[in-house]
């Protein structure tokens, strides 16, 4: 039997066939999950970029053009992009909790300037702190939970951060 070339592979996919698929999932997964691994945020995404990026050459089969021969530059680029938006989607889901070593060792008296400028927020900021630094709740948990968007809460609480830093330095 003659191997098939992935320009014959392609086109049994966009006919929807499955071991045209496979086939190329075996031919090129090893090469798109060692770029998976130097793309992800964090080893525990790795497999699903893989999942990802051939899941998305399943749901696109039908317009794929390849330039040249091989299969693999459109997979290592859907990879990319793939890993971009997890990556970016991931990142807005964290916060940066407070320093929970320097607030530990910190002795109580000496923590009265940040409790009084937390106090002097608004309530809206006061409670995206409350939710975000403290909780360690998303931007996005708390924008929904406080009726903002994911961006000024984002924004809210980099402003706070930024004001907190500034009245430290001060004291400092």
């Amino acid at each position: 039997m003659k191997k098939m070339n992935d320009s014959e592979l392609v086109a049994r996919l966009a006919r929807g066939d499955e071991s045209a698929f496979s086939k190329l999932m075996r031919e090129h997964g090893p090469a798109v999950y060692r770029y998976a691994w130097a793309l992800a945020d964090s080893p525990n995404h790795v497999d699903d970029l893989l999942q990802d990026t051939f899941l998305v050459m399943w749901k696109s089969r039908r317009k794929i053009t390849l330039v040249g021969d091989s299969m693999l530059p459109w997979l290592l680029t859907t990879c990319r992009y793939t890993a971009y938006n997890s990556n970016r989607r991931e990142r807005a889901r964290r916060t940066l909790p407070l320093d929970a070593a320097a607030v530990v060792a910190a002795p109580t008296d000496q923590l009265g300037w940040l409790r009084d400028e937390i106090d002097a927020l608004g309530d809206v900021d006061r409670r995206l702190v409350q939710l975000c630094l403290v909780e360690g709740r998303s931007y996005s948990e708390a924008a929904e939970h406080l009726g903002l968007s994911v961006t000024a809460a984002r924004k809210r609480i980099q402003r706070t951060r930024s004001r907190l830093a500034a009245v430290r330095a001060a004291g400092d």
